[in-house]
Formats: C-alpha cells, structure tokens, sequence
C-alpha cells in the first residue's frame, strides 16, 4: 500500500500524530459505488477519520438528496454526480470550490451475444436500429429523470437529431417498438438484463461493461455497441456547510490517489481519471471506448427540465 499519508495530510497541514477534531466523514454516493475493505481500512488508519457511506440511489437521487438537504447537508463529501447532473449540484450552491474527476466512462447499448446466436438474430449496430421490428420487446433502458445512463442516453439523442421532430420520431418509435424502462441502472443491468436472467438481451450500460461479462472460457459475453456514445465522467466534491469540510477534501484527495485510482476499473468497470493509472489488459480486448461520441458539446444544465419534460410526455403522456 502506497503511503497515501503522506500526501494527505500535508495537504490538510496535519504534522505528526495530530487527531482531526471531528474524525466522521461522510461520503454520499450513487449505489455502484464500490471501496474494498483495504482501501477503506487504509484511510482511516492513515488519516485519522472514520469513512461513513450514504448509498442515495442513483445518481439523479444522489444529486436530488445533496439539493434538497443543502440546508442541513446529509454527507461530508459526495461522489457519483456525473456530467449530466454536476451543473445542477453546482447551480444549487452544493458544491465547496470545484469537483474533481474520478472517473469516465462512455454510454452504450450492450448486448448478450449468446442470446442473438441462439435465436439466430443479428445483432444490432447501433442504437438507431432499436427501432427496427426485429428488436422489439428487447431493449431495456433506464429513466433519465433519475438514471444518468438514461440522462447520458437522452443528451445523445438531442445531439443526433437536430430537428424536433426527428427526435419526437425516435423517441416515439422507441416506445412502440417496446423498450422497457427501469428506474435505475442496477434494475436495468441485474434485473432486465438476459445475461443475469431477464428477458432483455439489450441493456443501456457502457462501453466498460463487458469486461465483467467475460465467459470462463475467456470467450466475450456481451458487447458494447460503441458508435455514437455520450462520454460521462463522475465527479467527487466537498459539499459545501456540511459537517466536516476539512475531512472532506482529505476524503476527495483518496479517491484521486493512486491506490483509490488503481482499484477502479476492476471495482466499478469504469475508466479511472488519472492519467497513468494501469488499466488491466484484458480491457484492450474486453472494454475498449467508444469509437465516436456525442453530446460534449451541449449545454445540459440548461436544458434538462425541458428535455425531460419532453420525455416524459413521450412515456407518461
């Protein structure tokens, strides 16, 4: 274990065995978080604190809870608010100074290969190809109002079609063609999905993801269609009034640490932030990023109410 001490506490300006005054810090994060036992156990050994996590749902609820309890914040320090919801937080006053990247990722549909060579179905390209007949009743998506794979999903959409109408005629199509649509990823992946036996061989997930589905006989299980996917990023942060500030940021520093970093593609199935930290091999063959993104350009603080109130006109209308 790297001495992550070192760098930590001179940060916070801590000299020798000096005890933080309030040792509980906070940390509110979306429900795919992961820490092991280790990493969690060298922090607090090596800074003094005790790590509490908060699991707030999915990361449109994590972001919900941190804005609606700003006046008495629930967490120290957060993780998990993505691209799609981080100008909300910031907006909101919930954010102390800047939130820092942890990890990226990029959205895509996958797919469960046996199933498509089972039932002697060809395999989609791409997302557009949803609404073809030949896939309906197959797909699984998730709700963008709560989910940002599903807000990830949308911004893509917005990105691809230019005209409203085009984008009205997706949606629309989408929906008669029977996609599902699961309140978060976790349902979405673990519940919908065939490969953990659902009955959706196509689950909105990332281009990560297939580096967990790899058959014991190092055969791919499922794979990421990668054209024209939304590149999300997660972000950790201080929240700002909250309990213990000065934890906080010793929290938000492990998590950008090379220990932290190093655990994260094998813990979470995402890309870490850091530039350097190894990537295990097998995702060269396993977890390659997309081939073509959309969707960094836009300004999505400004108009996600409008969109999702779009949306949802669409679904629950």
């Amino acid at each position: 274990m790297k001495k992550i001490a070192l760098l930590l506490l001179a940060a916070i300006g801590l000299t020798g065995c000096q005890a933080p005054e309030n040792t509980l810090v906070r940390l509110a994060a979306h429900d795919s978080f992961v820490i092991s036992d280790e990493l969690t156990a060298a922090f607090e050994s090596d800074t003094g604190y005790e790590l509490e996590i908060l699991r707030l749902g999915d990361t449109g609820s994590l972001t919900n809870q941190l804005v609606l309890t700003k006046g008495a914040p629930v967490a120290d320090a957060f993780f998990g608010v993505d691209n799609t919801f981080l100008g909300r937080a910031e907006a909101e006053g919930v954010v102390k100074d800047a939130a820092v990247a942890i990890d990226y990722s990029d959205v895509c549909f996958n797919y469960d290969i046996a199933w498509f060579e089972e039932q002697g179905v060809t395999p989609p390209e791409r997302w557009r190809d949803l609404v073809n007949p030949e896939y309906a009743d197959l797909t699984v998506i998730t709700n963008p109002n709560f989910s940002s794979p599903g807000l990830a999903f949308l911004a893509s959409t917005h990105a691809a079609f230019e005209a409203p109408g085009e984008l009205n005629e997706f949606w629309e199509a989408l929906r008669d063609n029977g996609v599902k649509v699961a309140g978060s990823w976790e349902d979405a992946y673990f519940s919908d999905f065939t490969r953990y036996g659902g009955t959706r061989p196509i689950v909105l997930s990332y281009a990560s993801s297939p580096a967990a589905e790899v058959n014991d006989d190092g055969s791919a299980g499922s794979r990421a269609l990668l054209v024209e996917c939304f590149r999300q990023t997660e972000f950790a942060g201080v929240v700002a009034g909250s309990a213990n500030e000065e934890g906080a940021q010793v929290l938000v520093d492990f998590l950008q640490s090379p220990d932290f970093q190093a655990s994260v593609p094998e813990s979470m199935y995402v890309y870490p932030a850091v530039e350097g930290t190894p990537i295990p091999e097998s995702w060269s063959a396993f977890a390659t990023p997309a081939t073509s993104t959309l969707g960094a350009d836009l300004d999505i603080n400004s108009f996600r109410d409008a969109w999702l109130g779009e949306w949802s006109e669409v679904f629950d209308g």
